[in-house]
């Protein structure tokens, strides 16, 4: 009896967890480079509850800024953006939770409906495993209709480049340059 109530309690809590993780947050549309001619992007992401993800995010809107691009930023809610017309691009984020990407992030997506070939990029953040998280909101961006441009999949713990091994804060720190690279090489 006493291994049932541990187990409803564990449950429980694994539940409350997944729904705190994927909280809908809402934030204002802010500007980057707005004066930008290259084109205009709209970067929508969940940011999590850490600050990896976020950071990541504000790496890549740094790299499209840099490259000329007029970038818009929000997170996934039901205030973002859902007419695209005035958009070159669209960038989707979110950090991986339970093997897939965030919940506000795939019902943003959702909301969309058809992005009749939108040109997006997506960005997923993990611990150590996004692989699944990736291939899901990459798929749902085709089914979607959308043009993937570019996925991005960056690690929090795990080494994000197998050729130099660094560790902890330098791996994070190098997610976030990696993240402005792949950001310089989006042309319009």
């Amino acid at each position: 009896m006493a291994l049932i109530a541990v187990l409803i309690v564990v449950a429980v809590a694994g539940v409350a967890l997944y729904l705190w993780l994927n909280q809908e947050l809402t934030s204002e549309i802010k500007f980057e480079n707005p004066d930008g001619e290259v084109g205009t992007a709209l970067v929508v992401y969940h940011p999590g509850r850490g600050s990896f993800h976020p950071r990541v995010i504000a790496g890549f809107v740094e790299g499209l800024a840099s490259n000329g691009w007029r970038v818009a930023i929000t997170t996934a809610s039901r205030q973002a953006p859902t007419d695209l017309s005035g958009y070159d691009l669209l960038v989707l984020g979110s950090p991986t939770y339970g093997f897939a990407p965030s919940r506000p992030i795939r019902r943003y997506l959702k909301r969309l409906g058809d992005l009749a070939g939108q040109p997006t990029v997506t960005i997923i953040t993990g611990m150590g495993a996004g692989g699944r998280s990736t291939s899901i909101i990459q798929r749902e961006v085709q089914e979607a209709n959308g043009k993937l441009v570019k996925a991005l999949l960056l690690y929090r713990m795990r080494p994000n480049d197998d050729d130099t091994y660094v560790d902890g804060e330098q791996n994070r720190a190098r997610a976030v340059k990696m993240a402005a690279q792949a950001a310089r090489e989006i042309h319009k």
